[in-house]
């Protein structure tokens, strides 16, 4: 019995495609689930747990068009919207020209022609358009970046599922209730007057000693859940601030907010209710504050990365680690709308203020990083949600009439705020002049509107926050799971910092230049490459020397070369090394192994 030509043509197709991807986990499919492979992305032969679906259509009488630009590929309306709507990671089109040996790919989750005739719904079948210049093995970093790209299109349509609520509206409907126990508990005299002392000496500028004050009022058996609720509150917020004015990785903070957030729900575990709702509320913020913080520094990697250009693979792993971050958000995300609602209608809502504020600082920071990356599809649902919760906050707070909880909410919003009478200015404008003419917190809000409204202009002042390069580092390695403050890390920071700009080590003769040196690739893929070996060179007499660090390899230079040198020729007093000045002597001198 002869085998059918169609099977000996799929045979044929198969062998291609797994060619194209035989560094890879090509896993077929064993029923007809509407695609053929399953294929694993494995770098340096380890799994890098990324996965992408792919439907194999092979022919010996590939249709091209006249020009031979493009392919084309009938399917099935039911197979297209499946293929290009309905899966849930990445997934292409594939198409095996068995007579010329080619593999052509259709990125077809991004092909806006498909998409807009299954939108349509007026056709039992469509033709897809597959661009000839998407062939394997040839355009293997194409094909990376349109997998990267057909992650993001993913990424984005779960997040358009996600259920937008209006927290201002509901709180409408219920009046606040305060619980007379819990209020008078708050203002226990003897272990209020210790608070108030710990106060005035965190005032003082003795932070450590205020903390210390504060546990010890922690160690009284006779300390009620309310003053412990307190107490805890209050340390854990200056033992944040400890942790900022240190050297540790901002991660370190993040951390310090949710452990504080876990002992305040240990402590409420039993009650008061109104308590342990703030707990609940804190802990998601500071639990949603640790994922943020993680996606960051991946996206902040991914950034340098995709400017770069040079690791087409790297680039597509973390662009699956951003996702996989942003997924796990975006889960914290629904369970904090989850909360809200309940919080929106409960009668405990009046202590919720402070904690809704923390939650929507976090979503507004999710947001201000994707609309930096260009991702402003992405950042719109988190900064809707922001400002619905600052809103939300603000109202409770009015209705309590407690200031400063109205100002936190207020100055707060103005994160998510570009412009100078945007619809969060004219809300943060009209709620504060809700607030007494007379008060001083009123006339504080007001001067901060005008600092925000100069700072739109340009304007810097003293006190402004500046993310260090140290920072930067830190939240990079934290993002990819790395221990900032562990060896070899912060050694490695500390030398990248240092090497940071070479400008000393070149700049006592024209004739001198470096050269990154052999090294771990990893370095460079966690941005720390100036932790490299470093080749300094006489490009004249072509003297080299090479070491870990700058100035270690100029002494040695210096001594055995430079200060007998009769050619020694200082450059300007002015000159400083950049990037650019890098490069355009990197071509120049590539002789010698820049």
């Amino acid at each position: 019995m002869n085998r059918p030509r169609e099977h000996k043509i799929d045979e044929r197709g198969n062998a291609l495609f797994r060619a194209a991807f035989a560094d890879w986990g090509v896993n077929p499919s064993e029923k007809d689930y509407g695609w053929d492979y399953i294929v694993e992305v494995f770098r340096n032969e380890q799994s890098t747990g990324m996965l992408f679906a792919a439907q194999l259509k092979s022919s010996e009488r590939t249709r091209y068009s006249r020009k031979q630009d493009f392919i084309t590929q009938p399917l099935k309306k039911a197979a297209a919207d499946y293929l290009a709507r309905q899966l849930k990671q990445p997934t292409f089109l594939f198409h095996a020209d068995v007579k010329t040996k080619r593999l052509f790919w259709s990125t077809i989750q991004l092909d806006s022609a498909v998409l807009g005739t299954l939108e349509k719904g007026t056709t039992r079948g469509l033709t897809v358009r597959i661009s000839t210049a998407n062939v394997l093995p040839d355009e293997f970093e194409r094909f990376l970046r349109d997998l990267r790209e057909a992650q993001m299109i993913v990424l984005s349509r779960s997040l358009r599922g996600v259920e937008h609520d209006h927290f201002v509206a509901a709180i409408r409907r219920q009046g606040p209730q305060l619980m007379a126990d819990v209020a008078e508990n708050l203002h226990e005299t003897a272990f209020r007057v210790e608070m108030q002392t710990a106060h005035e000496v965190f005032r003082a500028g003795k932070l450590r000693e205020a903390i210390e004050r504060l546990k010890a009022i922690l160690l009284n058996p006779a300390a009620s859940i309310a003053i412990r609720f307190n107490v805890t509150r209050y340390c854990g917020q200056l033992e944040w601030i400890e942790v900022n004015r240190s050297q540790q990785p901002q991660m370190a903070g993040a951390e310090r907010l949710l452990a504080t957030a876990q002992e305040l729900c240990r402590i409420t575990k039993r009650g008061p209710a109104s308590l342990k709702l703030f707990s609940i509320m804190d802990r998601l913020a500071a639990e949603l504050g640790i994922l943020v913080h993680r996606y960051i520094g991946v996206l902040m990697i991914w950034r340098s990365h995709a400017k770069q250009g040079s690791d087409p693979l790297w680039l597509t792993i973390l662009t699956f680690r951003a996702a996989k971050e942003l997924t796990n958000a975006n889960r914290k995300y629904r369970q904090v709308h989850r909360l809200m609602a309940l919080a929106a209608q409960s009668p405990y809502r009046w202590i919720t203020p402070r904690a809704i504020v923390r939650t929507a600082v976090e979503f507004a920071k999710l947001a201000g990083v994707l609309s930096a990356s260009d991702f402003v599809g992405l950042a719109k649902p988190y900064r809707d949600t922001a400002f619905d919760l600052f809103q939300f906050a603000a109202s409770v707070a009015v209705e309590t009439h407690n200031e400063e909880e109205v100002r936190d909410a207020t100055m707060q919003a103005l994160m998510i705020e570009d412009v100078a009478n945007g619809p969060v200015m004219q809300w943060v404008r009209s709620t504060i002049g809700l607030l007494p003419v007379n008060s001083e917190v009123r006339e504080t809000s007001d001067r901060q509107i005008e600092r925000f409204l100069q700072r739109l202009q340009g304007k810097r002042f003293d006190n402004d926050i500046q993310t260090t390069s140290r920072q930067v580092h830190q939240n990079i390695l934290s993002g990819l799971g790395y221990d900032p403050a562990a060896e070899p890390w912060a050694g490695l920071i500390d030398l990248a910092i240092q090497d940071e700009d070479p400008t000393r080590v070149l700049k006592d003769c024209n004739h001198t230049f470096i050269f990154a040196g052999p090294s771990d690739p990893l370095l460079k893929r966690l941005a720390l490459e100036r932790a490299g070996p470093k080749v300094l060179c006489c490009t004249l007499h072509g003297y080299m020397t090479g070491g870990p660090d700058f100035d270690g390899i100029k002494a040695q230079f210096v001594a055995r070369y430079c200060a007998s040198c009769p050619d020694r020729s200082p450059r300007a007093d002015d000159w400083a090394h950049t990037d650019e000045w890098q490069e355009a002597e990197n071509l120049r001198w590539s002789s010698l192994g820049g």
